[in-house]
């Protein structure tokens, strides 16, 4: 008989953030050496003003990852994750996943039917979050379209972003 709290990340809670969490949120996006790091004002923003469509997940009072992500202006059906992180310390989980699943399934009201991202073509740790994504919501993907090109980003280098499309997402009745 298996207890569902022995399971891995059973104690993993899952909330939109608050004003307070901008600044773990900020620790967490630096840490991961990866992510365009924003500065605390911008994460604090995101908090107060994208919570609805932004999730975080804490372990024992620690925010251990999160996830900012707004609806675009002329697509109410819509979801751009615009970063998601995990605590280094967490990794290897699932949790990133599982933090893109749970914002879908809160923004089931408002009949969200695609999840869309930028990743670059380099970035294979992020182009495995959002398939699996994808694979766990049942719902097809495509990852070509040029979003940012390189040009785009003027003199600062960077990779072009290329979007990531998940949708139809289906849901069960």
């Amino acid at each position: 008989m298996s207890d569902k709290n022995n399971r891995p990340g059973a104690d993993i809670v899952f909330r939109r953030p608050e004003t307070r969490d901008g600044k773990d949120i900020y620790e967490i996006a630096r840490a991961s050496g990866t992510l365009d790091l924003n500065s605390v004002y911008h994460y604090l923003l995101l908090c107060r003003y994208f919570a609805d469509t932004s999730m975080i997940a804490e372990k024992q009072g620690r925010v251990i990852g999160f996830c900012t992500a707004f609806t675009p202006p002329g697509a109410p059906d819509t979801v751009f994750v615009w970063q998601v992180a995990v605590d280094r310390q967490e990794r290897g989980q699932g949790i990133g996943v599982r933090i893109l699943i749970e914002i879908i399934n809160t923004l089931r009201s408002l009949n969200i039917k695609y999840l869309d991202a930028t990743i670059t073509s380099s970035n294979i740790a992020s182009i495995k979050l959002f398939t699996s994504a994808a694979q766990q919501l049942n719902a097809p993907f495509t990852f070509e379209k040029d979003f940012f090109t390189a040009a785009d980003f003027g003199e600062n280098v960077h990779e072009s972003e290329k979007l990531f499309h998940i949708g139809p997402i289906p849901y069960s009745s």
